[in-house]
């Protein structure tokens, strides 16, 4: 009896060895999800829904070329199921994450379908991709299915979800059209202040004649800025765009200057806030269709002539005193 036991055992392994079984991932069954960046967790909220736990790597506001990771981003990354990069080909971090989380599941720029833009001397624009829609939508999808592959029971799930977040996208995007045909953004020329700023940009139908920061410290050359002071000039450039929080940078305060120098104004849109990406598109949309919300530091050109001529007025008033003074004084000595 025993020994039947334990041939029935053995079989039943044998069996199942060849059955594939939903994995069970994280806390409850959820998959846990760590993202290079922020908006990537996002993103993937937005498709897993209650199915994942999601963190990220880079803290708001840093800059992804410039960080370094940390002890407690190694920890994530050990006990993550899925890896979301930006792109191993462009961004040192994310290649130096590939390489110490192979053997696990993995997204990366290959994977999105996504499209690049050139810009100046780039001929393909990397910074920013992330917030271009058409480009959300596809990561999105790379994002769904990976998740259907990695919980297929779930699938209807995150198909939902995925179809949920798309339409949203769309609705923004109608409520943008909207709002750029009733204030007349669209089709105006403007100079970007750094590369990231590109696809919001492009998304509100506005027309870029530069950049000031053209790649990693390699900015506008003083040949290349007379002439967009020209175009400044010649009113064919309405603003600039920067992003808020980088006025002290050196592409910042060279904005800055051309906006004393010439009283072009400065639109500071918002790239960092990705707690809700639809919510950041109408954001940026309503500072770059309002003027309002465009900042203005003025010239600070010299206007000798007014000086010459108060300098003028004073000397006289002091001459005039003077005689006045003289008279008094000779009448009080009469």
């Amino acid at each position: 009896m025993k020994r039947g036991i334990a041939i029935a055992l053995i079989a039943i392994v044998a069996f199942s060895s060849f059955i594939s079984f939903p994995l069970a991932h994280g806390d409850e069954g959820k998959i846990n999800i760590v993202a290079t960046l922020q908006i990537y967790s996002y993103f993937a909220k937005q498709i897993g829904g209650n199915r994942v736990n999601v963190t990220y790597i880079v803290p708001q506001g840093e800059d992804i070329h410039s960080y370094s990771l940390k002890y407690g981003d190694i920890e994530k990354l050990n006990h993550a199921d899925l890896v979301i990069l930006a792109s191993s080909e462009f961004f040192a971090l994310d290649r130096n994450i590939k390489e110490k989380v192979s053997g696990k599941e993995i997204l990366d720029f290959e994977d999105y379908n996504v499209t690049l833009y050139p810009l100046g001397n780039m001929e393909r624009n990397v910074h920013g991709y992330w917030l271009y829609p058409p480009n959300v939508i596809n990561i999105s999808l790379a994002i769904k299915n990976k998740l259907e592959n990695m919980d297929p029971q779930h699938r209807n799930y995150y198909e939902g979800n995925f179809l949920k977040f798309k339409n949203e996208i769309e609705s923004t995007l109608n409520r943008i059209d909207v709002l750029k045909n009733g204030s007349g953004m669209n089709g105006k020329s403007v100079l970007l202040a750094v590369p990231g700023v590109f696809y919001v940009v492009k998304t509100m139908g506005l027309k870029v004649k530069g950049t000031i920061l053209k790649g990693p410290h390699q900015f506008i050359s003083e040949s290349e800025l007379r002439e967009i002071r020209n175009e400044i000039e010649n009113g064919n450039i309405s603003y600039i765009v920067n992003v808020e929080g980088l006025q002290s940078s050196k592409a910042g305060q060279i904005a800055i200057e051309l906006s004393k120098e010439t009283g072009v104004k400065i639109a500071y849109i918002d790239i960092f806030s990705t707690e809700n990406y639809t919510a950041l598109l109408l954001k940026d949309a309503s500072i770059l269709a309002g003027t309002n919300y465009i900042y203005s530091y003025g010239m600070e050109k010299c206007n000798y002539e007014f000086y010459i001529i108060a300098t003028i007025l004073v000397v006289a008033i002091a001459i005039i005193l003077t005689y006045i003074a003289y008279k008094y004084r000779k009448e009080l000595l009469k």
